[in-house]
């Protein structure tokens, strides 16, 4: 049997190989690599290249300052590849062929997560047949399918789960506790966020397993509990070097403030609805990480063991847990962390899943017409279930059909195969062969453009390369060739985006402070946080940093990339001027790539104020004077003065006089293209049921303005058209009242058309040389409900004289539900010289979701007079704001005078290095040493040989007081938790040594 059982591992890898040209041969067809255009490129590959340049320089440790505006390595980058063990593999890789391992270990990491189930497997004694039936739904579930082109390090919890339910089960067999240590160490490298979800996954697993078989557990009570709890601890003993540091990582980054579950208290309707297809279909668009995908063979053996309840008492109960669980936001948040109500954690359930596959196959011989009757039963409520939860109809996608289609087949063959008494042999070899239909089926459900279309959103091969060696055009050459330590940016639209969205620039030595990780310094995100940075996110706390002047200036942005169109018609940051050659401005020529690039020249802007990364402030700010300033102002105040954690002795304490300008303003709302008259009925008909200009599809030499039939004609409906326009002019002359003095409210039309506004400047001169800020507080939104939305679509068909019929209301309705809003919107502001905008997530965003109540969006600096601002936007149904102000900053020759005087008091010498920075400070008068670098207890101090303490300054950056006179300085950098995490590691790997060896000497001597 033994032999069998192995054997079952050539096959495995065999049918894997097939399977796997099947799947994944599609992307041959499409000419796509595995890189989504999201976050494949925005984190994972450029990860993965930094991580390749640090293994070939020997350092995974210590301080990056291409990490935004620097960071810890090991913090940032164990959430992705340290605690990885295929990320290593890269390493064998020609730098040229890195797109191609990021390929290949994907389907390594698949591979070798079917490995470990069958490793499980075949420790609980199931039969060779149903090792690899439940080997086969295990590796190429819909999760795992689904993962492997969006997350691919999201398959390390689906290699590790089986592994540490295969460690718990050896324990239970009275077997050595050795391998739990080792895989709950593997646990906790992987990753922090998998080591949590896999801790409870296995603690659940442990004491499920345990109800089962304690009637043949030979060792129980304490000494059990000693070996379960002792292999746990020596696991996190092992973890030790990776682990602690990226755990204070956490506790002290932008997550560590999430609101609990979103907000939820039950999901929307629509999860609830998109659930029951979700079950056997891959494809559908599926909220909050919901992807089950699970083969027809799966859902019939979960009706077997459910069915037999008692059999599968414990079993079941897990069951139990998963379904309350899939429902219940609390529950999702707490598996999360206490944050988001992400359903990630429904990868536990693979486990649960294919180990119901392995019940029923070693179970086909009792099988009963009870049992098949409870699974044709099963799959027709599946299947009912579907049809009510579409609104009692079947407008699945196509490919649906042929999953269900699949799943009878099967149904159809095991009760074929049970009344026509065919042997184990022959249903097997049926089971797998439909078994491998469905798994090709579900991955084209998510890979095929015909289908999920997936593969639609995957970058083609070679364009990751190229986009990372050409992000800049080649540009960074010129900055990196600059004496001394530079910073770098993206315009806004450098690739026509409000906001940067790629970690490219890390792997180009540019300085870029843009940074996009899932763990970011929680310091940073409360300086972004704190000046009102409207691009705060989460994982992305800087960005551009708004294009605001001052805010660039601090962080000591000396450079600007943009696109050289850009120049004439885009406002750039006061004092940031383009780069010149011989009187000409330097422009690096476009390096085209394939549907991402921007197609025009990079030009750099080099600004005159940017500040060196460490300076002296001789005074510093009232902490009580400072947190009464709004966003603006603290920015500008952080020029006079630096602001300190602790009071800094003997250092002047100045009172900052705000020069900023509030600015008066009428607001006008748009109504051209509202429908508030009979006259603009007519108008809207005759331009083809449309009253946005750019969108018009018919023209004025239409034959409808010369034979005006009853889709221009309105004596027919007369009665509802004055209703529905009279409402219109109401809401726009309420909104006029609310908008009087100042813009307090945005609303839409009753067909939810977002109505535009202007605001006029009264004074425009005001408003010249200065950087223009638009301020709005209490801003609170009016979401679309399924009723506006249905009422909406019948106030349309009014003013279209079109028929609302009965099934377009139920459709209608049907659309509401399955669609319903989660708030997410975004603001869009325009000026002569500028676009700017911003956009609160969804409460369904499982990443970046904070409300947001006060922006402080940058309008852009102009050296000319703006008349109008024009306000747009979109995603809910109205916006209301306790007030909305216009704030002017100047700029000029004070400004620069001011600036220049930080500059002068930069430290001599400046010398930048990965985990060093020195310099010598020179003052007449006792002052605080600020900085820009990222406020980290790793950070230590030195002046003149001797150790001084550190302070954070300017809300999130190192500082310190430094005496009157000429001083040595020196900042060196340790990872939080290194040296602790490495005793721990040397402890436990010798621990192991002792306790594996003696386990061994047991073993050797019991033979």
């Amino acid at each position: 049997m033994l032999k069998v059982s192995k054997k079952n591992y050539w096959i495995y890898t065999l049918i894997f190989i097939v399977l796997v040209v099947c799947l994944y041969g599609i992307f041959i067809l499409t000419g796509k690599s595995f890189i989504w255009e999201g976050d494949g490129l925005a984190q994972h590959y450029p990860v993965l290249e930094k991580f390749y340049t640090w293994l070939h320089e020997g350092s995974l440790s210590g301080w990056s300052w291409n990490l935004g505006l620097g960071a810890d390595k090991m913090t940032t980058f164990s959430y992705y590849v340290l605690g990885d063990p295929f990320s290593y593999l890269i390493w064998f890789f020609p730098k040229h062929s890195i797109e191609l391992g990021y390929n290949l270990l994907i389907l390594l990491r698949l591979y070798v997560s079917g490995l470990a189930f069958m490793l499980f497997a075949r420790q609980r004694g199931f039969k060779p047949g149903s090792q690899l039936l439940g080997t086969l739904t295990y590796t190429f579930t819909g999760y795992s399918l689904y993962v492997s082109i969006r997350h691919p390090f999201f398959l390390l919890p689906m290699i590790l789960f089986p592994l540490l339910a295969y460690g718990i089960d050896h324990v239970y067999q009275g077997k050595t506790w050795v391998p739990l240590a080792i895989f709950t160490g593997l646990a906790l490298v992987s990753n922090f966020y998998f080591a949590y979800i896999l801790a409870i996954g296995s603690l659940v697993y442990a004491v499920l397993r345990y109800l089962t078989v304690r009637e043949t557990i030979a060792q129980k009570g304490w000494p059990l509990i000693f070996k379960l709890v002792g292999a746990g601890l020596l696991g996190f003993l092992l973890a030790g070097i990776i682990f602690i540091p990226s755990l204070i990582g956490v506790f002290t980054s932008t997550r560590a403030t999430g609101n609990f579950a979103n907000g939820y208290f039950v999901y929307p309707l629509n999860y609830y609805l998109r659930l029951p297809n979700a079950l056997v279909t891959t494809g559908n668009a599926m909220r909050f990480w919901a992807n089950l995908g699970l083969a027809g063979l799966t859902f019939l053996s979960l009706m077997y063991v459910v069915r037999h309840a008692r059999r599968y008492l414990w079993f079941d109960v897990g069951l139990l847990i998963l379904v309350i669980g899939s429902l219940l936001p609390e529950v999702a948040a707490v598996m999360n962390g206490g944050t988001t109500p992400s359903q990630r954690w429904l990868l536990l359930g693979c486990l649960a899943f294919s180990l119901s596959v392995m019940y029923f196959i070693d179970a086909l011989p009792r099988i009963d017409r009870s049992d098949l009757s409870a699974m044709i039963v099963g799959t027709l409520f599946l299947l009912g279930l579907v049809w009510a939860a579409n609104g009692f109809i079947f407008s699945n996608q196509p490919h649906d059909f042929v999953i269900y289609g699949l799943l009878l087949l099967t149904l159809g063959a095991i009760v074929v195969g049970h009344f026509y008494q065919w042997s184990r042999h022959q249903v097997i070899w049926t089971l797998l062969a439909l078994l491998s239909l469905n798994i090709i089926a579900n991955g084209y459900g998510y890979f095929s453009p015909n289908s999920g279309g997936a593969s639609n959103q995957l970058l083609h091969r070679g364009v990751a390369t190229k986009f990372q060696k050409n992000f800049y055009d080649g540009a960074e050459s010129y900055v990196k060739a600059q004496p001394g330590f530079k910073r770098s940016s993206i315009s806004k639209y450098y690739y026509f985006s409000n906001e940067a969205k790629t970690n490219m620039g890390m792997n180009l030595g540019a300085h870029d402070i843009m940074s996009y990780f899932s763990i970011q310094d929680g310091s940073v995100g409360n300086f972004s946080e704190e000046l009102a940075n409207s691009q705060f996110k989460m994982n992305k706390p800087i960005n551009q940093a708004d294009s605001r002047t001052t805010m660039n200036n601090l962080l000591g942005v000396n450079y600007i990339f943009a696109r050289s169109n850009q120049l004439k018609t885009q406002g750039f940051p006061y004092g940031y001027q383009p780069v010149k050659k011989n009187g000409t401005i330097l422009k690096y020529q476009d390096e085209p790539v394939h549907d991402l690039g921007n197609n025009y020249d990079t030009v750099i802007l080099k600004s005159k104020n940017a500040l060196p990364l460490a300076y002296l402030q001789t005074k510093q700010l009232s902490a009580k004077q400072f947190k009464q300033l709004n966003g603006s102002d603290k920015e500008q105040a952080l020029t006079y003065g630096a602001l300190v954690d602790k009071k800094a002795k003997g250092v002047p304490t100045t009172t900052y006089h705000s020069q900023n300008r509030e600015l008066g303003y009428a607001t006008k709302a748009d109504n051209s293209t509202v429908i508030d008259s009979l006259q603009q009925v007519m108008k809207f008909r005759q331009q083809g049921n449309q009253m946005d200009p750019d969108l018009i599809t018919t023209t004025k030499s239409s034959l409808m303005q010369t034979n005006q039939d009853r889709s221009v004609n309105i004596t027919d409906d007369k009665g509802r058209l004055e209703q529905l326009t009279g409402q219109n002019r109401t809401a726009l002359k309420q909104n006029a009242l609310a908008n009087q003095k100042s813009l307090h409210k945005m609303v839409s039309d009753n067909q939810n058309l977002p109505v535009n506004y202007k605001l006029h400047l009264k004074h425009p001169k005001q408003n010249k040389g200065t950087e223009l800020y638009l301020e709005l507080d209490g801003i609170q939104a009016e979401r679309l409900s399924v009723k506006d939305k249905y009422q909406a679509k019948k106030n349309t068909k009014v003013f279209s004289n079109q028929a609302f019929s009965g099934i377009e209301r139920i459709n209608q309705l049907r659309s509401g539900l399955w669609n319903m809003s989660d708030g997410a919107y975004s603001v869009t502001a325009t000026t002569a010289n500028n676009v700017s905008s911003f956009s609160q997530f969804g409460q369904s965003n499982l990443s970046d979701y904070q409300e947001k109540h006060h922006v402080l969006l940058n309008l852009g600096y102009s050296a000319k007079a703006r008349k109008n601002i024009k306000l747009t936007f979109q995603g809910v149904k109205s916006l209301s704001f306790k007030s909305a102000k216009l704030i002017a900053v100047p700029f000029g020759s004070r400004y620069d005078q001011r600036m220049s005087q930080l500059k002068h008091q930069g430290l001599q010498g400046l010398n930048v290095k990965n985990d060093r920075v020195t310099g010598t400070s020179r003052a007449q008068q006792a002052s605080v040493l600020t900085t820009s670098i990222p406020y980290n207890t790793g950070w230590q101090l030195t002046v003149d040989g001797k150790k001084q303490a550190i302070t954070k300054v300017n809300v999130g950056f190192v500082g310190a007081r430094v005496a009157a006179g000429e001083h040595k300085i020196e900042l060196t950098y340790h990872t939080p938790g290194q040296r602790i995490g490495i005793v721990m590691t040397v402890v436990g790997a010798l621990t192991l040594a002792v306790t594996g060896g003696y386990s061994y000497w047991c073993w050797r001597k019991r033979r």
